[in-house]
């Protein structure tokens, strides 16, 4: 599970290694190399589990879904945010 990236819908196969990674970030803390840019990317679904290709010079609308659930993997990432709170009432406050 990606920590970088809350929502992610797919595993991305990397080129250089070919090992799957949920985001970039999780590819640099888990390897001691860059991630290798290519054309071709290799998605895994999170929904149905498999895999598939795309060519991201010839991308289109309806390649935002998982050609094999219609999963829609591309979404507005969500990403954790750190916050500071109180559980409760506030014991200082009844007093």
């Amino acid at each position: 599970m990606c920590k970088h990236i809350l929502n992610a819908q797919v595993s991305i196969r990397a080129p250089c290694c070919k090992k799957w990674f949920d985001c970039p970030e999780c590819h640099a803390e888990a390897t001691d190399h860059e991630l290798r840019k290519t054309n071709e990317m290799i998605f895994l679904c999170k929904k149905c589990k498999k895999a598939f290709r795309k060519d991201v010079n010839d991308y289109e609308d309806e390649d935002e879904f998982c050609p094999h659930c219609d999963n829609h993997y591309v979404v507005e990432a969500k990403t954790p945010v750190a916050a500071l709170g109180v559980e409760g009432d506030d014991a200082r406050m009844d007093s």
